[in-house]
């Protein structure tokens, strides 16, 4: 439809203040061309925060806001704020000069970005007893074949075992065993009501569908962690770029 960019990108807006149309949702996963068209302004929006484009766009912002303050705005109309007004003029800009995407394209994949993203847990003393466990010794050790094989000899099982199991099967790459293990940690705080390593679970669990090649997983759970800036993997997910996730989700579907 040739109206979608511009209805899109009033979803976009909407979106962004927790007023997204359910009717837009239910077009962008039934209609194949509005998916795409909406990946591409959520590309353009996480290039805005990935490149730091604002002052490369400021003064086209500046002239539309200029337009938009001389223009007569119908009754009970809404002033955005700059910030998503930046988003807006940016998204069409990128949509527009699309090809400048061109060389991160054919070189990004999820498991390229699971290499760049992925290191190693350092297991904290502090989160755990303060004698050191037979689990906890084998995983200083970096012994992941012992770790795996004390988790399934261990009849009482807790949040740090799965979890620092999970990590061991993430190292050997035996990412459905990780994500089985991570998804075992957080599916018992919801049922405790706890968070015990919980934000770690969340960001090795998003690691893990990265590994697996799944994008499509990894991406909504991230998104949460750069949303949550007391959430310990933030400043961490904050630095990844999200342009480049955006690729290889595109990339999965082709």
């Amino acid at each position: 439809m040739s109206d979608n960019p511009t209805q899109l990108i009033d979803h976009l807006d909407n979106s962004l203040q927790g007023k997204g149309s359910p009717e837009m949702e239910q077009r962008i996963n039934e209609d194949p061309a509005t998916a795409q068209e909406w990946h591409y302004i959520n590309l353009a929006v996480d290039a805005v925060r990935d490149a730091g484009l604002y002052e490369q766009v400021g003064a086209v912002k500046s002239t539309w806001l200029a337009q938009q303050a001389v223009a007569a705005k119908p009754e009970g109309a809404t002033i955005r704020s700059i910030y998503r007004n930046t988003l807006r003029v940016a998204a069409c800009l990128f949509i527009i000069t699309g090809g400048a995407a061109i060389f991160k394209y054919t070189t990004t994949s999820s498991a390229r970005l699971y290499e760049k993203y992925y290191s190693s847990y350092d297991l904290n003393t502090s989160r755990g007893n303060n004698s050191q466990d037979a689990i906890e010794e084998a995983y200083n050790n970096k012994s992941w074949t012992t770790v795996i094989a004390l988790f399934n000899a261990t009849k009482e099982k807790n949040n740090q075992s799965y979890f620092l199991t999970g990590v061991a099967d993430l190292e050997l790459k035996k990412y459905d065993e990780a994500i089985d293990k991570f998804q075992q940690v957080i599916a018992a705080n919801v049922q405790s009501g706890k968070d015990y390593f919980q934000d770690e679970a969340e960001y090795y669990l998003a690691m893990s569908w990265l590994g697996r090649n799944d994008v499509n997983e990894a991406i909504p759970i991230l998104e949460k962690i750069r949303d949550n800036k007391s959430h310990l993997y933030h400043d961490m997910v904050a630095r990844m770029s999200f342009t480049d996730l955006r690729i290889a989700q595109y990339k999965s579907h082709k």
